[in-house]
């Protein structure tokens, strides 16, 4: 196993070496400044309508059955006594249906700006204002940083403004090396294991003879070296944090065929509680310390109208995980931590089809070992068995069931342990600019998810459990209105499984759909 010390010690060690060297050969080189500005500013208006969760809001511990009964049945009768006091005095209701249908409009920009002094320094900051939701947050959201504040008259809440990179390039060009240090994006091949911006250093290599470029690098994830645990004034150097180490070997012997091979390592001592709240209390509790690996190996193939993508990840290590004595009601005794042994794994294929200039097909699958959701003790499920661990991804497979550009979604890359979805999509040229996508999807739980903890949704209500989790149907309509700017619909229509219905603990509902329409600029 790497151990965080030494390899701070080597990467600075490498750095400072480096630094000097590009340093003394950069004075010969200097130039003026340049700077280049690029950046998009997007408007947005977005349609929500749904009678689903899109998350659990029952706790996944051991409980009392009859007790939880009482309970609920306290809370039902006394929602009911306020509703009719209300109405008998002519005041407002104090409930609201059991569904949402919402429309609203934000708008964002993001700005790169790259400095340039010579050939071998260059340094990026990026920022993004927003999004800016048109009159500001609703009432009862209240904070005041994050994405949506802003946009309320008077300037009563605060803008968001973000800072998405911030390093410095160092190039030979004559080696083919690089190396940036600092915020920018570190990624994966199609981000199914990482794509996340982070502050680090990255390694780049190119050997142009054997088409092969190597790249590695360390990015600190979450950092807890700053603590002041005694509460003394001064800070306790305690080592603690969570710290990724990757390399990658990017090859393209062929002209038809590319190949990546590559790994990540996650160094992660922290052990902060992650508390979960649903409508009905708390609905998990999570602490762990980890090392894993994710092995990947990439490859796509090109014959003329086909492209074949075949892709797979074996992850393994371990995990200290938060998994307390408690008694028959559920309730916490004395807290202690398992160690799991994890090895899982992640497929992903992709056929594509191009029929001609304006039509093509792509068929796609992808998904993961384990079974999600959680045991009868409450443990997550992915620590169990074949269960796969994500790390950082950032990726879509529909606009709803996997999504992360912005729209409402049930799961995302990180939450898809124990799910595979499938589907086809179409791409239409209609006529120029103007381009049609429809697709069909399934999503499934590679195992069935478990009911024993459920309060709603389980057995006694004579509900079985499943793996279909449900059906997905896009049309996506793209029109390049000009060459720098464009408009985009996107929508999509989930219609709910009874897997998806266990997994939440939920009788109620069955559609989720999303509409939205965008104008983006760029510049």
């Amino acid at each position: 196993m790497l151990r965080l010390p030494k390899v701070k010690i080597r990467f600075c060690i490498i750095s400072l070496f480096f630094f000097a060297g590009v340093s003394i050969s950069a004075q010969e080189v200097e130039e003026k400044t340049k700077i280049d500005f690029q950046g998009n500013y997007r408007v947005r208006a977005f349609n929500l309508g749904r009678d689903i969760y899109t998350s659990r809001q029952t706790p996944v511990t051991p409980y009392n059955r009859q007790q939880f009964l009482n309970q609920y049945n306290q809370q039902v009768a006394q929602s009911f006594q306020d509703e009719l006091t209300a109405r008998s005095k002519g005041l407002p209701t104090t409930t609201s249906p059991q569904k949402e249908d919402q429309t609203y409009y934000d708008t964002r920009m993001t700005l790169n700006m790259n400095f340039s002094t010579s050939k071998y320094f260059e340094a990026l900051v990026g920022v993004q204002i927003g999004d800016i939701i048109f009159g500001g947050r609703g009432v009862t959201q209240t904070s005041t940083v994050g994405p949506g504040t802003g946009g309320q008259a008077t300037f009563s809440s605060s803008v968001n403004m973000q800072t998405n990179f911030l390093y410095l390039n160092f190039k030979l060009p004559e080696r083919g090396f690089s190396a940036r240090v600092g915020l920018q994006l570190f990624t994966s091949a199609q981000g199914r294991v990482v794509f996340i911006p982070g502050t680090g250093v990255n390694l780049t290599k190119d050997i142009r003879d054997w088409n092969t470029t190597l790249e590695g690098g360390w990015f600190v994830a979450q950092q807890n070296n700053f603590t002041d645990l005694d509460k003394n004034s001064y800070s306790d150097k305690n080592y603690q944090g969570s710290n990724i180490y990757f390399y990658k070997i990017k090859t393209s012997f062929f002209n038809n065929a590319k190949h990546e091979l590559y790994s990540f390592y996650l160094d992660d001592n922290l052990r902060d509680l992650q508390t979960v709240t649903g409508v009905y209390g708390t609905v998990s509790q999570t602490s762990e310390s980890s090392d894993l690996f994710w092995h990947g190996l990439f490859n796509e193939f090109n014959f003329s109208d086909f492209t074949l993508v075949v892709h797979g990840i074996y992850n393994h290590g371990r995990v200290k995980s938060l998994n307390p004595y408690r008694d028959v009601n559920g309730n916490v005794v004395q807290d202690k931590y398992d160690l799991y042994n994890i090895k899982g794994g992640f497929f992903d294929t992709q056929l594509s089809y191009r029929y001609n200039e304006s039509l093509s097909f792509t068929m796609m699958g992808s998904g993961s070992t384990g079974r999600p959701g959680f045991e009868k003790d409450g443990s997550r499920s992915n620590l169990h068995g074949n269960g796969y661990r994500t790390l950082l991804p950032g990726y879509s497979l529909s606009n709803i069931a996997n999504d992360f550009t912005g729209g409402y979604a049930l799961f995302s890359g990180k939450d898809m342990s124990g799910l595979y979805e499938y589907g086809l999509y179409s791409d239409i040229v209609l006529s120029g600019p103007l381009v049609l996508t429809v697709g069909y999807y399934r999503l499934y739980g590679t195992k069935s998810p478990l009911i024993d903890n459920n309060r709603f949704y389980n057995a006694e209500n004579f509900y079985q459990t499943s793996a279909y989790f449900g059906q997905e149907y896009n049309l996506n309509l793209r029109y390049s209105a000009f060459r720098d700017m464009q408009i985009l619909l996107r929508s999509g229509y989930f219609i709910a499984g009874n897997g998806l219905k266990a997994f939440l603990d939920t009788t109620h509902g069955t559609v989720l759909h999303e509409l939205f329409v965008t104008a983006e600029h760029r510049f």
